[in-house]
Parts: C-alpha cells; structure tokens; sequence
C-alpha cells in the first residue's frame, strides 16, 4: 500500500510502498479516503519534543482519518464491510489501509463529505472534553475560550453555544465575523486590548488553547469555583490555590461513544466542519511546508490568513 512516512526526525516525508497491516481478532481493517495535517505531528517530526513525543521511526503520520471498512476481525463487533466510518489513531492514517479498533471510530455522517468527515474527529473531540469532561460546562454558565477561530476553538464555540452558555472568544478582528457566525456571543479582538481589561464580568470556564502569558491572565477573569482547562500546557496549582478555581491541562482520550454524539450533530447540521484545502496523499510534505508557514504561534487563530478549517490529505 500507498504510504508517506518520516525516516529520521527532521527529515523530509517520504512517500512509497509498505506492506498492507495484518488486523488482529478485534480490529477492523479500514480503506482509508482521507486525513488531515495536525500541526502536532510537524512538532513530534521535528524531533525537538521527542523526549515527550518519541518516535518509532520509520513513523506513518497521521491522527484522524474517514474511510470505508474493509475487513473485520472475528472478534469485532458493530461494523461490516463497506460501512463508512470516520475515527482517531495514534498514527499511521497517512496511509491508504489502517488497522484500528471499533471503539476509535464511528459511522461516518451521511450529510459529510469524506474529506469534511476526516476534519472533524481530533479538534471536535477535544473540544467537547475540554468544555464538557473537564470544564463542567452546564446551561446559562459563561466560558471564555482563547482561540475560537482555531480549528478546536470553531467546535468549542458551536458546542458551547448549542449547550446554552454564553460564549465569550478571543480572535483577531479579521477572524470576528466568522467565530461569531459560529455561535459566540461576543468576540474579544486580542490584538487591541487584554482581555482581562475588555471583560467587566467574571466567567465560571476558561478553555485555553493558547497558553503562556494568556494562561496566567485568564485566572484574573475566572470566578471563585470556575474551570480552567487547557490544551496546551500545564496549568499552575500554586495559581488555581490563590484564586480559588481548579485548572487542569487536558489530554484527548478519544471516544467511539462520543465521536458518534458529534456525528449526530453534524447530521442534525446543529455543528458543522471546516476545511481550508485539500492535497493529494502524494503532496503532504507540501501540506506540511503550507501550515508550517501559516501557524501564528502568538495568535489565538492557529493557522493564519489562510481561508478556516483543517488542511485535509486525500488518500483514495
């Protein structure tokens, strides 16, 4: 099969054939149609986390994906050959064939197109824990979310909003009307005042998806008893101690349950994906060059002028 693969870190991607995975008993062989471009993954390839990352190299890229079932194991259960599928993985989804098991996928939305479908797994599950599982996000609560034009910012607003919260974001102005068609009840262009000094009032939820300076600022908007979660980094105790909240850096534990609850959302049109671009299998080291040279590392967008949403690989 069709793969693209990282030698050695640093290296540049490679693209070629190894032999196509042998399914255990309860996994399912799935053909995969698509895949997206995490930025994490040009992090891990770099080599300059690899004492948090490590890699067995040679290493398939590759952490969300859609496809077809192509094979089922005889002791899997819940699919059957032909079922369209979207899931996550450790690694490997760049890839034409990827053997996972049932419980990190789930049926693909009808209404979603392969290359939308494989978007949506990584950023929508992290979304919903970090509201959810660890910010207790609950109706008529406000939450501040740092990043809501990212692409776990976009489903962080639409889930929030459809669970009756009021949604506060910090955006660049540019990025204003679109986290705003979103969902978000007010959008904080961080590019012309701090935050903290925009907000009259105090909120029960930060979600970070930024970190650094913005991290320390955002105890100064949360009230006593609020969540902080973040998904970058870790957040100090000694500061959650002295303003008397609960901060925790989140880490995805992906959910066939619930991806299949966001499928049902998407389906429902109540949430809804966004990608940028698309290339080829073939073309991913030029996918990569392309969000390597658009991430703003300082700005709460992720990905900068470029049109919103994930950069999709199509596979087959």
């Amino acid at each position: 099969m069709k793969v693209v693969r990282l030698l050695e870190y640093g290296g540049q991607l490679v693209f070629g054939d190894v032999p196509t995975p042998t399914i255990a008993r309860d996994e399912v062989l799935v053909k995969i149609k698509s895949t997206t471009v995490n930025h994490v993954d040009l992090v891990k390839a770099s080599g300059t986390a690899r004492q948090i990352f490590p890699l067995d190299l040679p290493w398939i890229p590759g952490h969300e994906f859609s496809g077809v079932v192509e094979q089922i194991g005889s002791d899997a259960a819940g699919y059957a050959p032909g079922d369209a599928v979207f899931g996550t993985t450790g690694a490997g989804a760049y890839a034409e064939y990827l053997a996972v098991n049932p419980a990190a996928i789930a049926r693909k939305p009808s209404n979603l197109s392969f290359e939308e479908a494989a978007s949506v797994p990584v950023a929508s599950q992290t979304a919903w824990q970090g509201l959810f599982t660890h910010g207790h996000l609950a109706t008529a609560q406000t939450i501040l979310i740092h990043g809501g034009a990212g692409a776990v910012g976009a489903y962080a607003v639409q889930l929030a909003s459809h669970a009756g919260a009021t949604v506060i974001a910090t955006a660049s102005g540019d990025d204003a009307a679109y986290v705003e068609s979103l969902g978000a009840n007010r959008v904080i262009n961080y590019r012309e005042a701090p935050f903290e000094k925009a907000l009259r009032e105090k909120v029960d939820v930060v979600f970070d998806l930024i970190g650094g300076d913005t991290q320390t600022r955002s105890f100064l908007v949360l009230r006593e008893g609020g969540h902080l979660v973040s998904a970058t980094q870790p957040v100090s105790q000694e500061d959650t101690a002295r303003y008397r909240v609960s901060g925790t850096m989140m880490r995805l534990a992906p959910s066939a349950d619930g991806l299949g609850t966001i499928a049902r959302l998407l389906e429902e049109g109540t949430i809804r994906p966004d990608v940028a671009s698309v290339y080829a299998l073939q073309d991913a080291a030029r996918a990569w060059k392309d969000i390597a040279e658009n991430v703003s590392p300082s700005g709460p967008g992720g990905v900068g002028r470029r049109s919103h949403g994930k950069i999709v690989l199509r596979v087959s």
